[in-house]
């Protein structure tokens, strides 16, 4: 038996680049509110809430879910978290985006969504923390041994 509940529904969509049948999961009034790295994101009918989903997926293509998570609470709350990936052009360059959706659903629609997004990553450039630490003033201090302990060590 396939899952049919509204978080369910909404991964499916996402998953498939079906952002018409995103907005379709949202009810015609939708507080929708959404804090990513590129700002701060507001839409109040179901069209617009979409469309800034899709935005998010834009371009690209093959989306692999290859973590999710959800629940449902009472009165109506639920939750969706997910970890995506797909390849974006001109060099299929893996993206990656990991998304919390806090729902409040109301029959099958939701009529109040807050979506936490830390932002898109690609590839992670190796990184000298310790130059880094320098660079920037921030070298923890290394506290000298006494010299009777540096002779204990020779021994």
């Amino acid at each position: 038996m396939a899952d049919t509940s509204v978080p369910s529904q909404l991964l499916a969509a996402i998953k498939g680049r079906k952002f018409t049948a995103v907005s379709r999961l949202f009810a015609p009034d939708v507080r929708f509110e959404a804090w990513t790295s590129a700002g701060h994101w507001l839409a109040g009918d179901p069209h617009t809430a979409s469309r800034i989903i899709e935005v998010w997926f834009s371009p690209g293509s093959g989306s692999i879910v290859t973590w999710s998570n959800e629940t449902a609470g009472a009165r109506g709350a639920a939750t969706l978290e997910f970890e995506i990936t797909w390849k974006a052009p001109p060099d299929d360059q893996p993206r990656v985006l990991r998304q919390v959706y806090m729902l409040t659903v109301k029959g099958e629609k939701i009529i109040a969504a807050r979506v936490y997004c830390p932002g898109l990553h690609t590839e992670f450039p190796d990184v000298d923390l310790e130059k880094q630490r320098r660079q920037k003033g921030l070298a923890a201090a290394v506290p000298k041994a006494p010299a009777s302990a540096r002779v204990a060590a020779r021994a």
